[in-house]
């Protein structure tokens, strides 16, 4: 999919976890599109770096914040309202992917359910609703909030339960918001990729393993960083808003609706 240079100028897009994988990729997208781009990172600023290096410094801000909690996704609202461009667009990338083993401990479970639904549903519907409520009153913004396949049919890996389950519920709120506030300029959207080659799907696994993952996918590859991230800047610039409330799919195939 193919941005012109500056289909993103002038926007102001806030961007969750763009230190590596999908967020990374994304960041250097909505920069090749000249978008101002508000990187928020947690531990790696030196990747979020490298994801903004090709814009001004005058149009990139990078933001350390912990969505862990509803307090620390509300302070990187308010940081991010004030660097004094009004947003545009949030994306909502950020996730953990815990471990939680069903044949494991119970506290090794619980651990690893509560921190699924901590960053992945509280932090980030908290965020969501900040977003929300200013575009609603501004009368136009775009929310697009990464989920996965395995929202859609459950993860065929047992011990991601949590993962899967906690991409099911963002997207349902970000379902609800769409459908509520449809009619007062509100963008809300889904995409949900399959297996992407980052280190989020793939880390730990050798080259043997890899392939039999993607020999396992229709298309005998996993998905691109670049291609989620280039869905998603076409999103950002709200050049369709019928596709509110929409999720889309960008798994070449292997799960077909």
């Amino acid at each position: 999919m193919y941005l012109g240079q500056n289909a993103l100028a002038g926007r102001t897009v806030l961007l969750t976890g763009a230190s590596r994988g999908i967020g990374a990729a994304t960041a250097q997208a909505l920069a090749g599109a000249n978008a101002n781009v508000i990187a928020q990172y947690r531990t790696q600023r030196d990747g979020a770096e490298r994801a903004v290096k090709a814009l001004p410094d005058d149009q990139k801000y990078l933001i350390e914040a912990d969505l862990g909690t509803p307090a620390g996704a509300r302070g990187l609202w308010r940081s991010a309202v004030g660097w004094g461009r009004d947003v545009d667009v949030v994306v909502l990338n950020a996730a953990v992917i815990p471990d939680a083993p069903f044949d494991g401990p119970d506290e090794l479970w619980d651990a690893g359910w509560q921190e699924a639904l901590a960053v992945n549903v509280v932090g980030a519907g908290a965020l969501m609703r900040e977003a929300a409520r200013h575009f609603v009153a501004r009368g136009s913004g775009t929310i697009i909030v990464l989920s996965s396949w395995a929202a859609e049919q459950g993860s065929r890996i047992i011990d991601v339960s949590s993962y899967a389950a906690s991409k099911a519920a963002i997207r349902n709120l970000a379902q609800t918001f769409a459908r509520n506030f449809a009619r007062h300029g509100l963008q809300v959207h889904i995409v949900a990729p399959g297996v992407v080659n980052t280190g989020m799907s793939v880390a730990g696994k050798d080259e043997p393993a890899q392939r039999a993952t993607a020999d396992g996918l229709a298309m005998g590859r996993l998905v691109e960083a670049d291609e989620v991230a280039s869905l998603v800047a076409f999103l950002a610039t709200g050049a369709c808003p019928s596709l509110t409330g929409a999720t889309l799919d960008i798994n070449g195939a292997s799960y077909i609706r």
